[in-house]
């Protein structure tokens, strides 16, 4: 009987110690949970450090629980260093899984409700509140896009002072470790800035109406993209198909505003049957010291880089009211210009052009119309007016400003140089018109002395052709005669060296008749 009562007292102790153990066990799990939770609050470097310690001791008794089980077992073939490794790599995901919470608990906030809240407020309050609203909004990005660095960039320092001197040294699983680690950190950090870019770009589409804004926030994003690239994740190439479609947008947006506007103002007069509103005062630009006018065939030639409008635009004010839009479009790309977008935008200034001409053309058919009630011929006269105007003067004025505002100097130089020399063309033309006239008797007079001249040269060179035959003959007559002199005398040489015979020599007394004959004289 007395065993059994101390047998039965043994098993009530050993019951109630492993009550104790299960309570401790349920307490570790508790307080394993609660060392996470704190992992997902704001916790400096020094508090983290502590919070990861406790859970390292926590697997530390784990880890000899188990030790301790598998002597029990005497099980031969458990791996310790395997379920430490497994362990530590189960506390960096519960690491970072906890501060993805941090982060996003302070970043769930960009553009989303409290912004629908910011939005309706400013337009219940009027255009004031409406840029306040807008300012809000912009600041609430900005300050989003800011604490998302400094906690992603922070969290990563951590994790890296924390985990990456905590593998042991051993040669077969520290090097496997290490790559276990980084490769952890990668996708964590390319996930968390996917997660971003998302978040940015449908923040930069609903909330950001503005080149300004939008520099701001590139501005900060692409610090953000630096700052990561001290840890190997520079994501700066990631930012421009978010910024540069955004940018497009908006330039694209002030000109079909103003195309909207044009064609509204051409169909309101035309449904009225009034041309007032489509008639302005055209004025010319002053004349510079030179006396020469600056402004030729609508495009004012100046010292700077940036073309004046064409002064004549404003006796058509639907086609300056376009132009204001236009470049009230480029304006915004002084605030941010991202060279990435200039084809999107010469495309889609090629299609306003197309656009603006089709809607003139379509506004001359209408007005060509028969049984167009009102000023008829006035509407006419500025549908044609406008047309010629908008292909002459307003297309060439559009694409140099655009090729200036995207930094193409050269070209719209050369454009401009191409303008002035067309015009000065047309002066010289002129000019020349005007001294044809002028010249045209001298150039008869020039002529007829020139054909007279050369009469007078060709007679003049007959003569002196002749002359100059009949010395030529004198001469050769002269040739000839000294050569048969000289013939002679070498053939007389020649009898005299042959000797002839005597010939007897007359008496001259036989033939002198001075002499008395020989019967005396009488």
């Amino acid at each position: 009987g007395k065993n059994q009562n101390d047998q039965s007292q043994w098993n009530k102790k050993g019951d109630v110690v492993a009550g104790v153990v299960s309570e401790i066990r349920r307490r570790e799990a508790d307080l394993r949970r609660m060392l996470i939770h704190r992992l997902r609050q704001d916790v400096t470097m020094p508090q983290c450090l502590e919070v990861v310690t406790a859970l390292r001791r926590l697997n530390g008794v784990e880890l000899e629980r188990r030790n301790n089980s598998k002597r029990k077992s005497s099980s031969a073939d458990h791996d310790l260093e395997g379920v430490h490794a497994a362990m530590e790599m189960r506390l960096q995901v519960d690491f970072l899984e906890a501060r993805d919470c941090w982060i996003e608990g302070g970043v769930t906030k960009i553009g989303s409700a409290q912004a629908a809240a910011v939005a309706a407020a400013s337009s219940s309050s009027g255009d004031k509140g409406s840029s306040s609203g807008t300012s809000a909004q912009a600041e609430q990005i900005l300050d989003g896009v800011e604490r998302y660095r400094t906690r992603c960039f922070e969290i990563v320092t951590q994790f890296l002072a924390i985990f990456r001197g905590s593998f042991a040294p051993s040669p077969s699983s520290s090097s496997n470790n290490h790559d276990h680690s980084f490769s952890l950190l990668s996708m964590w950090t390319a996930r968390r800035i996917q997660t971003f870019l998302t978040t940015l770009s449908s923040n930069i589409v609903t909330h950001v109406n503005d080149t300004a804004t939008l520099r701001d926030a590139l501005d900060a994003a692409s610090f953000f993209a630096s700052s990561m690239g001290r840890v190997g994740a520079d994501f700066q190439p990631m930012l421009a198909p978010i910024f540069e479609p955004r940018l497009t947008e908006m330039i694209i947006g002030h000109w079909h505003d103003g195309l909207n506007g044009m064609i509204e103002t051409l169909k309101a007069c035309r449904d009225a049957g009034i041309a007032g509103p489509l008639f302005g005062t055209e004025t010319t630009s002053n004349k510079d010291g030179t006396g020469r006018s600056g402004n030729l065939d609508g495009f004012e030639i100046q010292s700077s880089r940036t073309p004046a409008p064409p002064r004549k635009l404003l006796a058509l004010p639907p086609l300056a009211r376009f132009l204001n839009a236009y470049l009230g479009g480029l304006n915004e790309l002084r605030r941010c210009l991202l060279p990435g977008a200039s084809p999107a935008i010469r495309s889609g200034q090629s299609k306003l052009v197309a656009d603006a001409k089709m809607a003139l053309q379509a506004n001359e058919r209408a007005v060509l119309t028969p049984g167009l009630r009102g000023e008829a011929a006035r509407l006419r006269e500025v549908a044609s007016k406008m047309k010629s105007e908008f292909d002459n003067c307003l297309e060439p004025y559009m694409t140099g400003c655009l090729e200036v505002a995207l930094g193409n100097v050269d070209y719209a130089m050369k454009q401009a140089k191409v303008v002035a020399l067309a015009a000065e063309k047309v002066r010289l033309a002129a000019e020349k018109l005007k001294a044809e006239e002028e010249t045209l008797a001298k150039a008869e007079a020039d002529a007829i002395e020139k054909a007279k001249s050369e009469a007078e040269a060709l007679e003049k060179a007959k003569a002196d052709a002749i002359e100059k035959a009949n010395a030529d003959a004198l001469e050769k007559e002269a040739a000839e005669r000294i050569a048969e002199e000289t013939v002679q005398d070498e053939l007389g040489q020649s009898d005299a060296g042959s000797s002839p015979e005597p010939q007897p020599i007359a008496d001259p007394d036989l033939f002198d008749d001075d002499d008395d004959d020989m019967y005396g004289s009488d």
